[in-house]
């Protein structure tokens, strides 16, 4: 839980940091380039609130043509970011979130309507989600692969077919092999985003474990160091000390 608390803390400084580094640009073309790529990558937080009740609704064709505007966004808001060198570390998890809801906000209509269809492409996205999540999380810091983008883009592409399905009232049946597909590549990009996961955690461990050997080999070396200037001290003292004992002895005499 505490770590849960870490990452929504890490989330909203990396926030504070983009919007006072967006404060700081003195030109408000650069400050607005710097938000633009964002703006749309919000914009898909959002969708969800227009397209559900508009599918609830019945009204498919229209909830088809706001889903795909929106989806478009997804296309541009790396890009720019990338082209106008406005990328941040807010801007991937934000990205990471809004993709996210867009596609849970296009899967709830359909599964409310045609559940046996759409239940393994939620239940798939949902482990690929808490995956991604468990690895942020951990500091793993999860990264999008090409396997990721292909079933992304496999996701979309399924769900705009049952979409216009749905407005013309076709057999969705007609398309599993298409809900096949997409699956069988969420099953594999959820497979990847673990072993990735796993790899990076015994990164972390082995460097960890290798900073706690070298603590120790360092503090062992400077405990040996330590004896030794005490044994050095030691023989340096104590012919004085027998010196001194024979001149007693002496006087005594």
């Amino acid at each position: 839980m505490q770590k849960i608390k870490n990452t929504i803390k890490e989330f909203f400084k990396n926030r504070q940091d983009y919007l006072k580094e967006i404060k700081e640009e003195p030109k408000f073309i650069n400050r607005l380039k710097k938000r633009i790529p964002n703006i749309l990558t919000e914009s898909r937080i959002v969708a969800p609130l227009i397209i559900i009740p508009t599918s609830i609704l019945g009204n498919f064709i229209s909830a088809t043509i706001i889903a795909g505007l929106f989806g478009l966004t997804d296309a541009f808001d790396g890009y720019l970011a990338r082209k106008w060198h406005a990328t941040s570390e807010y801007g991937r998890k934000l990205d990471v979130i809004s993709d996210k809801l867009f596609a849970l906000g296009l899967i709830i209509p359909l599964l409310i309507t045609n559940p046996i269809i759409i239940l393994p492409t939620l239940l798939l996205e949902t482990c690929i989600a808490t995956v991604a999540t468990r690895a942020e999380v951990n500091n793993n810091h999860p990264k999008s692969s090409m396997l990721g983008k292909v079933k992304t883009t496999f996701l979309y592409v399924t769900l705009t077919a049952l979409y216009l399905a749905k407005s013309f009232n076709l057999p969705l049946n007609k398309l599993s092999f298409l809900v096949a597909a997409t699956n069988m590549s969420q099953a594999a990009t959820a497979i990847q985003y673990q072993y990735q996961s796993n790899q990076e955690e015994k990164k972390t461990t082995t460097a960890i474990n290798q900073n706690i050997e070298e603590n120790t080999n360092a503090k062992k070396n400077d405990l040996r160091r330590q004896i030794n200037e005490y044994k050095q001290l030691k023989d340096s003292l104590l012919p004085n000390e027998n010196v001194e004992k024979d001149f007693v002895k002496t006087i005594k005499k």
